[in-house]
C-alpha cells in the first residue's frame, strides 16, 4: 500500500497533539508541549519535550521524546536531548523501522 507523505506542518501538529495528551498531567495552561527544535532523518522526525514540563520521579516513562513518521505514525522514544548526535543515531533506527513496516 502506497501511503502519502505528510507535510511538515501536519507532522508537527501530530507531535504537539501527542505531547499534549501524553504530558497533560504536567502541562500548565498555555504551555507548549514540544520545543521548536526538531530533527529529521529519513522517514522520521524527532521532537523534544519542552523543559518547562517537569516530569516527577514516579513518572519516568513520561520522560521521553516523540518520533513521527512521514506517514503520521507516532511513537514515544528514549530522550537523548540535548545530545543531537545520539538523537540522530536513534532516529536512524526509527526511520529504518518505519521503512521496514511501510509506516
Amino acid at each position: 500500500m502506497n501511503r502519502v507523505e505528510l507535510p511538515f506542518e501536519t507532522i508537527r501538529r501530530l507531535a504537539e497533539e501527542a505531547g499534549r495528551e501524553h504530558w497533560h498531567a504536567f502541562l500548565a495552561a498555555g504551555d507548549q508541549p514540544i520545543l521548536d527544535e526538531c530533527i529529521n532523518v529519513g522517514r522520521a522526525w524527532m521532537f523534544f519535550r519542552s523543559p518547562d514540563i517537569a516530569i516527577p520521579p514516579g513518572a519516568g516513562l513520561r520522560n521521553c521524546a516523540l518520533v513521527v513518521s512521514n506517514h503520521g505514525e507516532v511513537r514515544f522514544t528514549a530522550d537523548y536531548y540535548p545530545d543531537l548526535n545520539k538523537c540522530r543515531d536513534y532516529l536512524q533506527n526509527m526511520s529504518d523501522h518505519f521503512e521496514e513496516r511501510g509506516i
